[in-house]
């Protein structure tokens, strides 16, 4: 008796790279995933949470989730586990939508979303394996905010308790629904969007959700022949479960934590009795992310062999360099520069104190360039805003003109210093005589 699991997770659909859009490396790599899965032939998908990378996420994004679980369905039954970046409501247009707009039974749906932790909640549902001889039955726990346990549980006594600690309760419950009733030819599945103690994130996951206090005991999971884990975008196996779980992790370097990670999908033969067979499939789509670090001519010895792909620089420099970003740009003609820092010696430990260090103070157009550079305006984009305002500080303004002798005598008369000290000779021709006066 044997069944395969294709898994797959946090596709973080819409997550941008500084400013710029990734949609045709989402359509590349989603197109991978459904033609490894065609290949695989699987007898149950499992998507273990972050559809998206937005709790609201654009229409373009949604159209793209739709379709790609259109085309997954045709291959397997599907079952989509809610993560923190997923909500209720979107998950359930989804549903409606892939489900013939409400017309067919949930229960018999070809693609299901666990969206509800709680005990009347929980999605339990079986699939029949290709062999004949045996069933899936998955039990799928959505990621639970640590907030939900103030309101959606009834034990008062969870309120309280630490998150591991209430979790365990949680995954203690969909394991006890997950058994009961489960018969010798059942092949149990765990799929849960958490973070379990001993994953290692790519630190491109929320800070708040990998937290150490967020982190649930590994040998506090259900004792399953396979665990679809999803939340840490790093694929990896967690040694320490009592049994088989694997972060499928994202299917693209989402940030430059993650230029070292190798992609993947996770295949796995199951069985029950004996350790499942698992592969990871390695997904090759998407432009890589690069960083480059060193002085510019360091750099320009690099930059040859970069290519298309996304960049980070950062540079290595004895002064300001205003034109910085346009030369790295000729150095690498393919690629598209997300971040550029300029790194000069001491400008760390900058004094900002005027009274004992005035010539150390960072002028207008350097606390722009650096304001600018952390809103994500960078490269050719950043020269030119800075030249433009180079510009326009070198223009007169029209709208100051210099003071006139009323306003010098008047500010004069306000200090209290009377007339002394200000030039009389041209403030006296200045002054209407009487007979203009009325």
């Amino acid at each position: 008796m044997t069944g395969r699991v294709f898994h797959t997770s946090d596709w973080h659909l819409g997550r941008q790279i500084g400013r710029h859009r990734r949609d045709a490396e989402f359509d590349a790599v989603l197109a991978e995933i459904v033609e490894i899965a065609a290949d695989f032939r699987p007898d149950l998908i499992v998507h273990s949470g972050d559809l998206f990378d937005s709790s609201r996420p654009g229409l373009d994004d949604i159209v793209r989730a739709a379709q790609t679980l259109r085309r997954l369905e045709q291959v397997a039954p599907v079952v989509v586990v809610a993560g923190n970046h997923d909500t209720r409501n979107v998950l359930t247009f989804l549903e409606f939508i892939l489900n013939d707009m409400g017309r067919q039974d949930r229960t018999q749906a070809r693609v299901r979303f666990a969206t509800d932790a709680r005990p009347d909640g929980l999605l339990i549902a079986e699939y029949p394996a290709a062999d004949g001889e045996s069933t899936i039955r998955i039990g799928a726990l959505p990621y639970l905010h640590p907030n939900r346990f103030a309101y959606d549980f009834a034990d008062p006594a969870t309120a309280t308790a630490a998150y591991a600690e209430r979790m365990r309760a949680v995954q203690a419950d969909v394991h006890q629904r997950l058994t009961s009733g489960a018969r010798p030819d059942h092949l149990l599945v765990f799929a849960a969007h958490l973070f379990v103690e001993g994953a290692v994130p790519s630190r491109s996951e929320k800070p708040i959700s990998i937290a150490d206090d967020y982190a649930v005991v590994a040998g506090a999971l259900p004792g399953v022949v396979y665990g679809a884990l999803g939340h840490i975008h790093k694929p990896q196996a967690i040694t320490s479960a009592p049994f088989p779980a694997y972060y499928a992790g994202s299917p693209l370097q989402l940030d430059f934590g993650e230029i070292n990670d190798t992609k993947s999908v996770v295949l796995a033969e199951i069985a029950p009795g004996r350790e499942p067979r698992i592969t990871t499939e390695p997904l090759t789509s998407g432009r890589r992310l690069v960083k480059l670090e060193g002085t510019l001519d360091e750099i320009a010895q690099r930059a040859g062999r970069v290519g298309d792909a996304w960049v980070k620089a950062v540079v290595k420099a004895e002064a300001s360099n205003p034109h910085l970003g346009e030369t790295l740009q000729k150095m690498l003609p393919e690629a598209t520069l997300v971040i550029i820092d300029e790194i000069r010696p001491g400008a760390a430990n900058r004094v900002l104190d005027r009274s004992a260090a005035a010539e150390e103070l960072p002028g207008v157009d350097e606390l722009l360039r650096s304001y600018l550079d952390d809103r994500g305006t960078s490269g050719v984009g950043l020269d030119r805003v800075m030249a433009a305002f180079g510009a326009l500080c070198d223009e007169p303004d029209p709208e100051a003109p210099s003071p006139c002798c009323e306003e010098t005598l008047l500010s004069a008369a306000i200090a209290g210093s009377g007339l002394d000290g200000i030039d009389r000779s041209g403030l006296l021709t200045a002054i209407p005589s009487p007979e203009g006066v009325r």
